[in-house]
């Protein structure tokens, strides 16, 4: 019996993708969540978060933020989408080995995981000391987590194979 079995369905690794990028839209552009403390109440969004680094003098921060948060999955979905779309469709798309090697090289830099890990760390330490109130921010946050993390599961050997096929 294997131990791991990767994924190989197209259309299913096609969905996923289209979910972890509207998620990725939900994330970027709502708030993720609410503080209330003493009457006044604070939002904050990820791109608060990143202006907050860098308005407090730590710039390598917000530049790490913006390349593992922003940069990193909007470039892995876009080349995932630019792939899976013609793949689907029985059609190989213009320079899809050097997208391929692309992808395979930029998926370690892509931390959404991690960042949720720290958005519920960040709620458990503020909710003793402010009301917490969670925003669609960080729905998008969770739902482009769990969509990445399910496209890490899909055999990327299978888009290659795809693109033979399609080559031939």
């Amino acid at each position: 019996m294997p131990l791991y079995h990767a994924h190989t369905e197209l259309g299913a690794m096609l969905a996923v993708a289209i979910t972890a990028t509207i998620a990725f839209v939900v994330a970027n552009s709502a708030t993720l969540m609410t503080l209330t403390a003493n009457g006044h109440q604070t939002e904050g969004t990820l791109w608060g978060a990143i202006m907050a680094s860098y308005n407090q003098s730590m710039p390598l921060v917000a530049t790490g933020l913006t390349l593992t948060l922003i940069v990193a999955p909007v470039v892995e979905l876009l080349m995932l989408l630019y792939v899976l779309v013609p793949l689907c469709l029985g059609q190989r798309p213009p320079g899809f080995r050097w997208v391929m090697r692309a992808m395979n090289g930029l998926r370690p830099w892509r931390l959404v995981e991690v960042f949720l890990l720290g958005v519920i760390i960040a709620m458990v330490k503020l909710g003793n000391l402010a009301t917490v109130k969670l925003g669609w921010g960080a729905f998008g946050i969770t739902v482009m987590a769990m969509a990445m993390g399910m496209l890490g599961s899909f055999d990327l050997g299978a888009l290659w194979e795809r693109g033979d096929e399609v080559a031939s």
